[in-house]
């Protein structure tokens, strides 16, 4: 289960990059790159929760702080952007000028005071993915749990307009990559917004990305420097093949 998640997402962001690049004005244009990771890297990822940024996916990043011509939503001051308007195979955030976004710490579903989330001022006892998780666990797992479970929150259910990534056919518990400082971190989408903000992830995620900062259910990481990327299509989702009996998931 735990060699699916690196593995499937490698591959994903591997095949999206070597497909396209977003250049300074949005738009997609093809590139080379190098394969995607094999399974023996996949599982070196999984033993550290982390992998070092491919020379591919950093020039990714650094086209993508242009412009985004191709807006699929906006969230405040931030835009979800994709690789085209029409049928995007990845959606990503993007902030004002070069910047992307935070990451304030989500501690919802099980356990939503526990550990360092303790002194969460929003935490709620659930995600808005549980019935998934129950479906797709069998009912083994009744929600995902921030402090096991790297996942993003991705969405925005209470903005004007709202904008539901699974509209445009991004699948809830899909795997997701986030790119945080020289870090590239493995997660799945597993919440959504309530309002207008943007740049969340759970606790285990963060602290993957940030090992040396004080993450807590109150304190994140406040500089607009991480890249959400989410992936669309049923080939994002390995959540059926998830061995959900033995979470939680590598924190590294």
């Amino acid at each position: 289960m735990y060699l699916t998640l690196p593995f499937l997402a490698s591959a994903l962001l591997s095949s999206a990059v070597s497909a396209r690049h977003i250049s300074s004005e949005g738009c997609a244009s093809s590139t080379t790159t190098g394969p995607a990771p094999s399974a023996s890297s996949a599982s070196s990822i999984l033993s550290t929760g982390t992998r070092g940024i491919p020379a591919n996916v950093e020039a990714f990043r650094e086209a993508a702080r242009g412009d985004c011509s191709n807006k699929l939503g906006e969230a405040g001051d931030f835009v979800y952007c994709g690789d085209n308007s029409e049928n995007p195979t990845i959606i990503f955030l993007k902030g004002p000028g070069d910047q992307f976004d935070n990451m304030d710490i989500d501690c919802d579903g099980l356990n939503p005071g526990s550990g360092d989330c303790s002194n969460d001022q929003t935490g709620q006892s659930e995600t808005a993915f549980k019935d998934q998780v129950k479906e797709a666990s069998n009912n083994l797992v009744t929600d995902l749990d921030a402090s096991k479970v790297p996942y993003v929150v991705f969405g925005n259910d209470g903005s004007d307009p709202p904008f539901d990534p699974a509209k445009l056919n991004m699948e809830p518990l899909s795997v997701m990559a986030v790119l945080c400082g020289d870090k590239l971190v493995y997660g799945i989408w597993g919440d959504v917004n309530a309002d207008t903000s943007t740049g969340e992830a759970s606790i285990s995620l963060a602290k993957l990305c940030f090992p040396d900062e004080d993450i807590t259910g109150d304190s994140g990481h406040d500089a607009n420097d991480v890249l959400y990327i989410g992936f669309t299509g049923k080939d994002a989702v390995a959540a059926e093949s998830y061995d959900w009996s033995v979470l939680p998931l590598p924190s590294g």
